[in-house]
């Protein structure tokens, strides 16, 4: 009896303890969430106004109904799926930075419940809480939870396949959905392209081998994620081999004719040199954790953790050594079936690896789908550590005390304090510093200024600078203009001249992006959205001087006379 009611107390223990540090999670992520990160990047931006053209129209703000891929920069496409989990929120919200950046946050704490599930059955119901707590805490894991880009979609969408898969073992109902995930993944990030079909690839074959499936079974599997993949599928074809654009009634898979994202990929561009680049990056990114992007990692505390380094390293290695230890003689089936999920967890990781050895020189969102294992791993090397300190300091103290003494809590509790105080100094700084690290990259002052200039109602035109003080392109202050201005997608195609409620000259006319060191010309009936970088520019060409109508930070809003 009282066995029974230690193991229900222990569950109320554990369901208490989950919760918590889900409320704890959804919590620190959502609070301030429209105003840090400040401004927007132009990528989130990119994002949110496809999402927003979607949901007003079943377009992309430049006309393609219901795109699988998105033209975005042209140049440079974007994945939809994040977009399109946008639009509910967008029409429920309205089109705000808070509608924009939800979804990544219920992605992320939904990130947080799975590594729990799938430490589970991988590890243990207390290890799966600690995991839990580390990942709610992981600098990585916040960080990319406040930015709603496509790329960071990826590992969540993964790792909630990757749960399926392994309860796939019992469940084959279980592996045909995780099938639809695994597709999934190739909507929110190139990468998944050339990595998870090799992830899944590698772990049919030894599944067949060791009869864990079925040929039948794998067949099913193939053809469900071929039957969600083939439109992806699809659109790389033809842009490989330049055929036109194809329409559907449900969607439309399309030709980019200025892509150069191929560029980016090993596979297609193969070369040693470049290889070595990219080792060297993977390296430094994940295991030595250098200083990357501030808009990805505070430079204090890296992806991880600086002081999870040793324990990230000695875990990983030793779940190695279990997995091949493992084999040497498997006993029963339980056995087997743990190490398959061992397996599933170490081709998650190598996964990564080739991912990152794959693409030119990843940063942190590039190889953003290795840091789940890693959380893993450095929890496993944590637990491993406890395990032998707690060993060998027993034995001292009963030696010495004559008594069975154990030190195991004093360990777990002295781990807990000290990521305490780290995940504390990281949100401390993260909420109080942050918003003034990325001010500048993240184009704040841009965004306000250009909302308040494009309110003017004594001026036509406006022209607007292609120096946000960080980046020289006309085609960044374009989309955060259109962002901050939420420009309409019909008036963007010059299919209106309404926008907003306004009636205004044709959108090319409007809003012209210039690189004001280039200009001929100056127009003295149009305001001028300039950086203070390009006062000489003004003052040279315009003689008879200016009117400063707006200021905000670095950014101007001048009439020139």
């Amino acid at each position: 009896m009282n066995t029974v009611l230690k193991s229900h107390k222990a569950r109320n223990w554990q369901r208490l303890l989950f919760w918590g540090i889900i409320v704890f999670a959804l919590f620190i992520r959502y609070i301030y969430l429209s105003d840090i990160p400040p401004g927007i990047n132009q990528d989130e931006a990119m994002a949110a106004v496809d999402a927003w053209a979607l949901s007003q129209y079943g377009t992309d703000r430049y006309g393609m109904q219901w795109p699988v891929h998105f033209q975005a920069w042209g140049y440079g496409q974007m994945s939809v799926l994040l977009s399109y989990c946008m639009i509910p929120f967008i029409k429920l919200l309205g089109f705000n930075t808070v509608a924009v950046r939800i979804p990544m946050v219920l992605a992320s704490v939904g990130g947080v419940a799975l590594v729990y599930l799938i430490s589970c059955k991988i590890f243990s119901k207390n290890m799966a809480l600690a995991v839990m707590a580390f990942t709610a805490i992981n600098p990585w894991q916040f960080m990319q939870s406040r930015w709603s880009l496509d790329c960071n979609l990826f590992p969540h969408v993964f790792l909630l396949g990757f749960y399926l898969l392994l309860c796939g073992l019992e469940k084959r109902r279980c592996l045909y959905l995780s099938m639809v995930f695994f597709g999934l993944t190739f909507y929110c990030y190139g990468i998944a392209v050339y990595s998870v079909p090799v992830f899944l690839f590698v772990y049919a074959i030894w599944c067949l081998w060791k009869k864990v499936f079925s040929l039948k079974e794998i067949l099913i599997s193939v053809g469900i994620f071929l039957l969600v993949t083939l439109p992806e599928i699809l659109t790389m074809f033809i842009n490989m081999v330049g055929l036109p654009t194809i329409n559907t009634p449900l969607f439309t898979i399309p030709f980019f004719p200025e892509s150069v994202r191929s560029q980016d990929i090993l596979l297609l561009n193969f070369s040693f040199e470049q290889l070595t680049k990219n080792a060297l990056a993977v390296i430094n990114q994940v295991f030595l954790q250098k200083p990357d992007s501030i808009l990805n990692a505070l430079p204090a505390f890296g992806p991880m953790y600086r002081i999870s380094m040793p324990f990230m390293w000695l875990g990983t290695a030793l779940f190695v050594l279990r997995f091949l230890v493992s084999g040497i003689k498997v006993s029963d089936e339980n056995a087997a079936r743990q190490r398959t999920r061992d397996l599933a967890l170490l081709g998650f990781f190598c996964m990564g690896l080739w991912a990152g050895l794959m693409t030119s020189e990843v940063n942190i969102n590039r190889i953003n789908i290795i840091f789940y294992p890693l959380i893993f791993f450095a929890v496993y090397g944590i637990q491993v550590v406890i395990q032998c300190l707690t060993k060998y300091s027993d034995m001292v103290l009963e030696y010495l005390t004559k008594k069975k003494v154990t030190m195991r809590w004093i360990f777990i509790a002295g781990v807990i304090a000290v990521y305490c105080i780290w995940g504390f100094r990281f949100f401390d700084q993260y909420f109080r510093s942050y918003s003034g690290y990325i001010h500048t990259l993240s184009s704040a002052d841009f965004l306000t200024i250009m909302k308040e200039a494009d309110e003017q109602e004594n001026y036509d035109a406006l022209y607007i600078t292609s120096n946000l003080g960080w980046q020289y392109t006309t085609e960044v202050p374009e989309i955060l203009t259109q962002y901050s201005c939420k420009i309409d997608a019909l008036y963007f195609q010059g299919l209106t001249n309404t926008t907003g409620g306004r009636v205004l000259r044709p959108y090319r006319e409007r809003y012209n992006f210039v690189k004001l060191e280039e200009e001929t010309e100056f127009h003295k009936d149009a305001l001028y959205v300039i950086h203070q970088g390009d006062l000489d520019f003004i003052e040279t060409a315009c003689t008879d001087g200016y009117d400063i109508v707006l200021e905000c930070g670095e950014f101007l809003a001048v009439d020139l006379k």
